[in-house]
């Protein structure tokens, strides 16, 4: 059975970027997830203001997920976010569901996407988390990489 290739990346524009400077409202951020099956590719790509890299990485593989139709496939997601891989593939949102969503005392960030991305993989059969390396030789992680950027380049308010 073929499998699908789900290739995504997130990322933001942020003008804050002296040490520990925070995301701006107008901060541009994008992402865009590449979905593969045989010879069809499909990419797609969205952006906003004021939003943090972690943000639109789980976001890209939201949308690319969410885009799937047909959830009996084997779907790999291919990412090179440390956040996004090693939260799924240790399963750390175990916890954080457990405890209310809260890591000690503090919320978990992102609360909201991560358990956006959980309903979604909830739908599929057969779904794994593999981390490749940014910005390096995956021709495909490239192009997702310069399918967001480009959406940052147009964005506009």
């Amino acid at each position: 059975m073929a499998e699908i290739q789900l290739y995504t990346d997130g990322g933001n524009r942020n003008t804050g970027n002296v040490a520990g400077g925070s995301v701006r409202p107008t901060d541009k951020s994008a992402w865009a997830a590449l979905l593969i099956y045989g010879e069809h590719q499909k990419m797609l790509t969205g952006g906003e203001f004021g939003r943090t890299n972690n943000y639109m990485e789980i976001t890209a593989v939201i949308e690319g997920l969410t885009a799937l139709k047909r959830t009996d496939l084997p779907v790999t997601v291919y990412s090179d976010s440390a956040y996004v891989i090693n939260t799924m593939t240790q399963k750390w949102y175990v916890k954080w569901r457990q405890n209310g969503w809260q890591k000690g005392s503090k919320p978990v960030i992102n609360a909201e996407r991560w358990q956006k991305l959980l309903a979604q993989v909830a739908r599929f059969d057969d779904l794994t988390f593999q981390k490749v390396k940014g910005h390096a030789t995956n021709q495909h992680n490239n192009e997702v990489d310069a399918a967001l950027n480009k959406t940052m380049d147009h964005l506009t308010r």
